[in-house]
């Protein structure tokens, strides 16, 4: 079966969205022939045709880095050429699909952890838009990230007082002993798996975690190994004092995303 057969039979089964598999196709780096895909696929490349070449040629640049420091680069470069996209590719670029989609986890996030009156890391939070999302109902958002250039888009968008941005090596975070109550990390740690910083980072999430403080986790790793990354995640929950509530979860319809829920102890 060929890549291009293996979306098609994932968005058929109902295993995928069409967002989903749409930027699946253009991760190729080739904008696909809407002619050539099933109809509700083709439906969403014409409405998004100005932008398929685009995408495309980004996906032929490349998403991956093997440490912090390109990953850094990557996004800096990102940040001033497509940063929507690049927080959540699979929303093509379109703010109104990004907005939609940072809602749907905003929601989950809310259904997974109490949010109202507590202090919220947003761990990789590039652009800014799930800190934003939380906003109104924290006490407090601090979202970091490793790309300088995206912390500037994101302080150039926030407008909550109770919202700040910083810059960070994304190995250590510069906040007390206990002075969060949640952790949020959307798409950001398969860069530290990646990197293999995980453990570095998960010894400051329970440094900084307050007990009982919730670390919610989107996408584990990109190894494509689902009961690798269950088996990481209560691995790293073991030794560094935390409950694993849930681990592998798929709780989104836009996003492919899986969940896991980590407690502090």
């Amino acid at each position: 079966m060929t890549w291009t057969e293996e979306v098609f039979a994932q968005f058929e089964a109902g295993e995928i969205s069409r967002e989903v598999a749409l930027a699946r196709l253009l991760l190729s780096g080739e904008a696909p022939d809407p002619a050539t895909l099933p109809a509700p696929l083709a439906e969403l490349a014409r409405q998004h045709g100005g932008r398929l070449d685009h995408l495309a040629g980004l996906a032929r640049e490349g998403f991956d880095a093997d440490n912090l420091e390109g990953a850094a680069r990557l996004f800096d470069g990102l940040a001033e050429t497509a940063p929507e996209a690049a927080v959540a590719f699979y929303t093509l670029g379109d703010p109104a699909l990004l907005a939609q989609a940072t809602g749907e986890l905003a929601r989950v996030i809310l259904d997974w952890a109490p949010v109202a009156g507590r202090r919220v890391l947003d761990f990789g939070c590039g652009i800014g838009r799930v800190a934003a999302a939380l906003a109104p109902h924290a006490r407090e958002v601090v979202g970091v990230d490793v790309s300088a250039g995206m912390i500037a888009q994101a302080r150039a968008r926030a407008s909550a007082p109770n919202l700040r941005f910083e810059h960070s090596d994304g190995r250590t975070l510069a906040l007390p002993d206990a002075s969060v109550d949640l952790a949020v990390a959307a798409d950001s740690f398969p860069f530290l798996v990646r990197a293999g910083v995980l453990d570095a980072a998960m010894a400051e999430f329970a440094r900084v975690l307050t007990p009982g403080g919730d670390l919610l986790v989107f996408n584990w790793s990109y190894r494509g190994d689902d009961v690798g990354d269950v088996a990481d995640a209560r691995r790293v929950a073991d030794r560094f004092g935390f409950d694993a509530v849930r681990v592998g979860e798929r709780p989104f319809r836009i996003w492919d995303g899986r969940g896991f829920h980590l407690r502090r102890l």
